[in-house]
């Protein structure tokens, strides 16, 4: 899937999640690690984004080098972690997912990547992730007000290709709290 980036949100404090949801258990590593491996087989690492925690930067390199790591608020909305990370990067058609969001199916992202425009994968009806954005559409996202945007009502006003999903772990949100 070359020329498309991946835009992770993973900044976030958890605080519903009793923790930074990044630094969770998943399958014998971190869900930060679990994405990271997931994702460079989706695009190249040079065009994985993530948005994590200033604190987290150095731990992150070590994770892997190639990714671009870009700090955000760990206090702010979603949408300003987006912003913050299209701002640092290179803007391209990109899929954008948050961290909690393990959507480990090369199937889904090979089929949002086919689709014309922006794109969002669905499961029997309901709309799930990631979402696929053109430059375009990102450029109108960088122009939103982080404190009362949200990318979900964004897209509801825009034009998007519903994707017939094959799986319904486009709908997973591990919100959970940690025992």
């Amino acid at each position: 899937m070359s020329g498309l980036r991946v835009r992770l949100l993973a900044a976030g404090q958890g605080k519903r999640a009793g923790g930074p949801k990044a630094w969770g258990p998943y399958d014998g590593k971190t869900l930060l690690e679990a994405q990271v491996g997931f994702l460079a087989t989706v695009t190249a690492p040079e065009n994985i984004d993530i948005a994590i925690q200033e604190e987290w930067l150095d731990r992150c390199r070590d994770l892997s080098p190639r990714v671009n790591w870009v700090t955000a608020d760990p206090e702010g909305e979603a949408l300003a972690s987006l912003q913050a990370l299209l701002k640092a990067t290179a803007r391209a058609r990109s899929f954008v997912i948050h961290v909690d969001m393990p959507v480990f199916d090369l199937r889904v992202w090979r089929t949002l990547a086919a689709s014309p425009g922006d794109a969002v994968p669905v499961h029997k009806g309901r709309r799930g992730h990631p979402v696929l954005l053109t430059a375009a559409t990102l450029d109108a996202v960088a122009r939103l007000d982080p404190a009362t945007g949200r990318l979900d009502e964004f897209l509801r006003g825009r034009v998007v290709t519903e994707v017939p999903a094959p799986t319904d772990m486009i709908l997973v949100n591990l919100n959970e709290a940690r025992e």
